[in-house]
């Protein structure tokens, strides 16, 4: 038995037959741009994360940025985000002319909020809140910082579709906005690319619409210098319809990653993800820490088990940033865990007898 890393075709295959002809309705009623499916999905998408506004766009990368230029953070700010995360975050703050400030990430791969008040400057505009593999950051303390220096929280929640808190806190909740990528192996994937951004703010909301075509809200009329960043109207229709099975989806994830706990948590040659208490963790990953890595994933290659590495480079010592001035400084937890994590496969209707492939296999290696 081959087990893969990820396997989208086992939830795409029940909508291919209607969504094509969904397709086929937009071709013939030429609905290419900002159409009906795009408007559904936004209210839709909205309702679900219980936030008063979500506005589409292109990509994940681009949320972010619509959100920084919405706040009107450019060249001479610092936004703080951490180093333990997809580049694209950065990027985000580099493309609106800002510079990141990289602090490290803390024992359940997040943000370390005890590092962030040493970064604080008085150029500094914002704090990213990456909710990393699944799970929302420490939100409350990290809000806490950012009102007592009058700084933006923002939410990176590319990889936390659906998760919450116990106290019934949803993403978007401690945030001015929270930026999502609905790129297609995230916990809700298009096919294709996609992003959105949702908030509470209704000033911000109306900006970040007109900022993602051109600046515009009347034809002809630009307000501000945007960009175009739309969400193509087909992905807005294959969006509605998976996330009506976004919980179930996420539920599935959850039992996965409990039946690996239980298999590895008493392992000492492994260590086991942590969860923040009362969060609702969605499980976008599931990531280990181990030693001789490499050799780990050849061997469980060999026994036709497929993992991945999230993340191998610290986004600081990525040769993109080589002229930031944090480029060679040592993250304590960040440099150390990227030599050891490990990603195993969870995915939505993955077998019962993958996931024990799955234990079997890197129980035996790792013991």
């Amino acid at each position: 038995m081959y087990v893969p890393f990820n396997d989208l075709s086992r939830i795409h295959k029940p909508l291919v037959k209607d969504a094509f002809k969904v397709f086929e309705k937009i071709v013939n009623n030429s609905q290419f741009v900002l159409n009906e499916y795009i408007r559904q999905f936004e209210y839709d998408f909205a309702k679900f994360t219980g936030q008063k506004y979500s506005i589409s766009c292109a990509n994940g990368t681009d949320a972010i940025e619509l959100i920084l230029r919405s706040l009107n953070i450019t060249h001479g700010h610092e936004v703080i985000i951490p180093t333990n995360s997809f580049v694209a975050t950065a990027i985000a703050v580099s493309r609106v002319g800002a510079t990141p400030i990289f602090v490290d990430n803390d024992e359940y791969y997040l943000m370390d909020t005890k590092s962030i008040k040493k970064k604080i400057t008085k150029k500094t505009k914002a704090i990213i809140a990456v909710n990393l593999y699944g799970q929302m950051a420490n939100l409350k303390i990290l809000s806490k910082i950012a009102k007592e220096n009058s700084i933006y929280l923002i939410e990176d929640a590319a990889q936390s579709h659906g998760a919450k808190n116990k106290n019934g806190k949803n993403v978007g909740d401690y945030s001015i906005a929270a930026a999502y990528s609905f790129y297609p192996g995230k916990n809700l994937g298009a096919w294709g690319d996609g992003g959105a951004v949702t908030t509470n703010n209704k000033v911000l909301a109306e900006k970040i619409a007109m900022l993602r075509v051109y600046g515009s809200k009347t034809k002809y009329e630009h307000k501000y210098q945007g960009f175009n960043s739309r969400l193509q109207p087909f992905q807005g229709y294959v969006l509605s319809k998976k996330l009506k099975e976004l919980d179930n989806y996420n539920e599935q994830r959850s039992t996965i990653a409990n039946k690996y706990n239980e298999a590895f948590v008493e392992n000492k040659n492994v260590i086991t993800p942590k969860t923040y208490e009362n969060n609702k963790h969605v499980w976008h990953l599931y990531v280990l820490r181990v030693k001789n890595r490499n050799k780990v994933i050849d061997l469980a290659k060999d026994a036709g088990v497929e993992t991945s590495i999230h993340y191998p480079i610290p986004i600081h010592r990525q040769k993109a940033y080589k002229q930031h001035s944090q480029h060679k400084t040592s993250f304590q937890n960040a440099d150390s865990y990227s030599r050891n994590l490990i990603s195993l496969p969870i995915f939505p209707n993955m077998k019962n007898s993958e996931v024990s492939k799955v234990i079997k296999t890197m129980t035996s290696i790792l013991n």
